[in-house]
């Protein structure tokens, strides 16, 4: 279950974004969450250890010590409106504050929750996206500008039979176990020729009672393959084909990653 979630935040709009979506995280699944406020790393170089793509440095503004304190002000200010009341929540701010920090924070955590990239205009590619997805071996859900209220009562699995989206159908199961409709998403393929009926049937066994549609993506617009967004250089920082970074930096409701 999702007990230990870490809600990230590097001071910009994905403070509330991330820290709301948390504690919606935490009420659904009884957890805790720690909170963990990041400064943004200057242009260029290392953060925190980890090298950032040569694509991600220009979309990085140089802020000055004032601005950066104003960011620190911004996470403290969501944590205390939304996390602070949530039992057995903490928080972590300091300068020194590093990427690998978070790295070690978040392997030892069931879920990390960070805001959707491009969401802050001081910071359009965060580094924190890219660490989190293949660094911290752990799921990863990335929040929408409106994270939401409630349970999860909907959920949608993308489904291709591969290794990864196995890996990624493990760490749903939370979701799924709760979740009054389910979704079984085939893209481009035949749903028999990846397993999605016996997926269906394992799934029953579980009382995840899930139906399954299948999409043509040669029998609709790009736009609704991949959502509308225009930020080549963000998608090629986080490393991702076209169709998927395009769902993560314009995706309208909590998603669901691992790598």
């Amino acid at each position: 279950m999702m007990k230990s979630i870490l809600a990230v935040s590097e001071g910009g709009p994905d403070a509330a974004m991330s820290f709301k979506l948390a504690a919606r995280a935490a009420t659904e699944f009884g957890g805790a969450v720690d909170a963990l406020h990041l400064p943004v790393g200057p242009a260029g170089g290392m953060v925190g250890g980890l090298a950032m793509s040569g694509e991600a440095m220009p979309l990085i503004m140089n802020l000055d010590d004032e601005r950066l304190e104003q960011r620190s002000q911004e996470s403290e200010r969501a944590y205390k409106e939304t996390l602070a009341l949530v039992k057995g929540a903490t928080y972590t701010a300091a300068k020194t504050a590093t990427l690998d920090a978070m790295v070690a924070m978040g392997r030892c955590s069931d879920l990390l929750v960070l805001g959707r990239p491009g969401a802050d205009p001081e910071n359009v590619a965060p580094a924190t996206v890219e660490a989190a997805l293949y660094e911290c071996a752990r799921p990863v859900m990335i929040a929408p500008p409106n994270p939401g209220s409630g349970g999860f009562n909907s959920v949608v699995m993308a489904w291709n039979g591969s290794f990864q989206a196995a890996r990624v159908l493990e760490y749903a199961m939370p979701f799924l176990a709760k979740a009054s409709k389910v979704t079984l998403l085939v893209v481009g393929s035949k749903p028999d020729d990846v397993g999605a009926s016996y997926l269906a049937r394992n799934l029953a066994r579980s009382n995840v009672n899930a139906t399954i549609d299948a999409i043509d993506p040669g029998a609709v617009s790009g736009r609704a393959r991949g959502g509308a967004y225009g930020r080549g250089q963000v998608l090629s920082f986080l490393g991702l084909g076209g169709a998927t970074g395009k769902v993560i930096s314009s995706c309208r409701v909590p998603l669901l990653m691992a790598h």
